[in-house]
């Protein structure tokens, strides 16, 4: 660990105290930081401060304000921040980097403090921000009861940097089909009875890692799924497992195959609403360990939209809401 990074290290301090900041008062800190003077706000509404705030930060001010409480009291120790250094401007840089990917001039540029000063800041900010996955995004402790079919599932790929190989200019092993281009993999599952993620896997090297291989890995999802009796319904890159995942099937009966596509469709909402967020929708310049922080810390941002007035749509209707 580097001095910079040490000088933020908070294992020893206390946990106890909470501040907390309000929807109203999110909204008016992080519109402050980006320019927007209070003549600004006056001459626009209520909608498009809103638009201004989620553009730049990712999600509404009801989502920033909950995490920023979570990451005070949250049970899950490791993410909580501390008190000296519960610094709202830099959780704001942190958000601001997810949704915005910025350069580190750009960014110095815009909120006026050195490279390195928000750089550590931002980082501390993210990375804990990630750790609250342990608290958001988990199987449900009831193995979702009576029901079978309790999963969709899919694998979600980013681009990143060309990964230096020793004799050629590409290496198949990053190779991503759906970019054309290097990139990393993550496995994700979403219940199909609420709008949870329940499971996040990766990153894995596309090339080497298609979806029904990372499917199969030792203590990966089919184990899960087989340890709990479970299916989950997958495109057709996951055949070959039809005890644990049923796919796109000509057979099925028609309430059946509707039931599929519309979980296949909104699972891919789900990797929609990642991709806003321009650190997971561009090039990633930074290396694996960080894009593994900014990939799980925007699933935890998105999950948190789900339950504070986002959710996704229900797959449940009409004549196959008996399944």
């Amino acid at each position: 660990m580097s001095a910079a990074e040490d000088s933020l290290d908070d294992s020893d301090e206390d946990h106890g105290v909470t501040v907390v900041i309000s929807a109203d008062q999110m909204l008016q800190t992080g519109l402050s930081l980006i320019g927007v003077t209070i003549e600004r706000l006056e001459q626009n509404c209520g909608e498009t401060q809103l638009d201004w705030f989620v553009s730049h930060y990712g999600a509404t001010p009801t989502v920033l304000a909950q995490i920023w409480e979570d990451l005070q009291i949250s049970p899950v120790m490791e993410a909580r921040v501390p008190p000296k250094k519960l610094k709202v401007e830099y959780f704001f840089v942190g958000m601001h980097f997810l949704k915005r990917y910025p350069t580190e001039m750009e960014r110095e540029v815009k909120h006026n403090r050195s490279r390195k000063t928000l750089r550590n800041w931002g980082w501390h900010y993210m990375k804990k921000i990630q750790l609250l996955q342990s608290q958001k995004i988990v199987w449900p402790a009831d193995n979702f009861g009576d029901a079978i079919w309790v999963v969709s599932v899919d694998g979600t790929d980013c681009w990143i940097n060309e990964p230096k190989h020793p004799d050629f200019s590409q290496d198949s092993r990053h190779w991503s089909h759906k970019h054309n281009k290097a990139g990393l993999r993550y496995e994700l599952a979403i219940s199909l009875r609420s709008s949870n993620l329940v499971w996040m896997k990766g990153p894995y090297p596309c090339g080497r890692n298609l979806d029904r291989r990372i499917f199969r890995k030792v203590n990966g999802l089919r184990a899960q799924l087989r340890a709990t009796n479970k299916k989950g319904i997958a495109d057709g890159g996951y055949t070959g497992d039809p005890k644990r995942l049923s796919t796109p099937n000509a057979h099925d009966h028609p309430s059946v195959a509707k039931f599929k596509r519309r979980a296949l469709r909104r699972h891919e909402r789900f990797n929609a609403m990642t991709k806003t967020f321009k650190c997971l929708d561009s090039r990633f310049r930074h290396g694996e360990r960080k894009f593994k922080v900014c990939f799980e810390a925007v699933c935890v941002i998105c999950q948190y939209q789900l339950e504070f007035g986002q959710p996704l749509f229900e797959i449940l209707v009409g004549d196959i809401d008996e399944l």
